[in-house]
């Protein structure tokens, strides 16, 4: 796990020194996720874990013996090696979230502001033949059912699929072969879509698109929807008010900071569909049909420019590839030097039969 804890390390450092040098002490968003998450990465998360180990073995056997012995085996010290270093890489992660979620809170301050929604907007509308996807599908699907569905699929759901994973693979023996490149992967997707490239051609999104552009018109049916502003708005008119009001006072918190292309939501969701494929053709599939629900509901609460996922799914597949690629390549490196090594000893030497008369 050590490039994963180097790239973190480095990551955060440029990120707290540009802070400094911009004057926005405010934007440092690590203790607000060092409050909310390490406790659920370090405490809730391996304390399920254990409940859930001890029904395995209570169920799989009656007999009390068995049962020390399963327990002693994960307790050896290469499981508990195993375990530290994995909650450690969990910390390192949320170091990691403080630090993406500050660098976004400082994006508008780099960027001198959102200055590409009119440019992405007209571009998502032009290759939606002229319609802009997001009033158009409120206007074809608009049921409050469905919209509750939606929101807790973008929010809750997203949340579990996307965050819980980091825990599992950090500490599961199952993910062993797979557990670094998958930490790298994920720095990479949060690091060059959501920092990188956001940076590069920042934009609000359609629900702050009023805001930043002063067409307040143009996604008004999107807002009108949620009930933006309204007695029992929609949860994501609420955090889309919760959002603007840190912009806008310059604070940070959990979550904070504006940011829609690419979308992080469908890279995430396009890197563990990835994944998975590598380990069963149906869960990958179902993986990705996942990702095309995230990337409707981005579309669908406003969140987002269609063109937004599209990226992001583009990026994150060419990312997948290259880290694999990089990875069997230093496999293959390492394996190169004991392959030649071995085929230079000499032969085992035989007992000669002893002569004959």
């Amino acid at each position: 796990m050590a490039p994963f804890h180097a790239a973190v390390l480095c990551y955060s450092l440029a990120v707290v020194l540009l802070s400094l040098q911009l004057g926005k002490v405010e934007a440092l968003a690590h203790d607000a996720y060092l409050a909310r998450l390490a406790p659920v990465y370090l405490l809730t998360l391996p304390m399920l874990g254990l409940v859930v180990l001890l029904v395995i073995l209570i169920h799989r056997t009656n007999d009390w013996g068995t049962r020390k012995r399963a327990v002693i085996a994960a307790l050896t010290p290469a499981a508990l090696g195993r375990i530290i270093s994995g909650l450690l890489a969990t910390l390192s992660f949320v170091i990691f979230m403080g630090s993406f979620t500050t660098f976004k809170n400082l994006m508008p301050d780099i960027r001198g502001g959102f200055l590409q929604d009119r440019l992405q907007a007209d571009f998502d509308r032009l290759i939606h033949f002229g319609h802009d996807p997001g009033p158009a599908l409120v206007d074809l699907l608009n049921s409050p059912l469905l919209l509750r569905i939606i929101e807790w699929n973008y929010s809750v759901l997203w949340a579990l699929l996307g965050f819980i994973p980091v825990f599992v693979i950090a500490t599961a023996k199952a993910a062993d072969r797979v557990r670094t490149r998958y930490f790298m992967m994920v720095f990479t997707v949060w690091a060059v879509i959501g920092s990188l490239f956001a940076c590069l051609f920042l934009s609000a999104g359609p629900a702050f698109y009023g805001g930043v552009t002063g067409d307040t018109a143009r996604f008004s049916a999107i807002l009108d929807f949620l009930g933006q502003g309204e007695p029992g708005s929609a949860s994501a008119a609420l955090f889309q008010a919760y959002l603007w009001n840190n912009h806008q006072a310059g604070t940070s918190a959990l979550g904070s900071g504006i940011s829609a292309f690419p979308s992080v939501h469908v890279g995430v969701a396009t890197m563990n569909a990835l994944f998975l494929r590598e380990i069963n053709r149906t869960a990958g599939l179902l993986g990705f049909a996942y990702v095309g629900l995230v990337a409707f509901s981005s579309v669908y609460l406003g969140w987002h420019y269609a063109i937004d996922g599209y990226a992001s799914i583009l990026v994150v597949i060419l990312l997948h590839t290259l880290m694999r690629r990089m990875f069997h390549a230093h496999e293959t490196a390492a394996r190169e030097p004991a392959i030649s090594h071995a085929a230079g000893q000499p032969a085992a030497l035989t007992p000669s039969s002893p002569p004959t008369a």
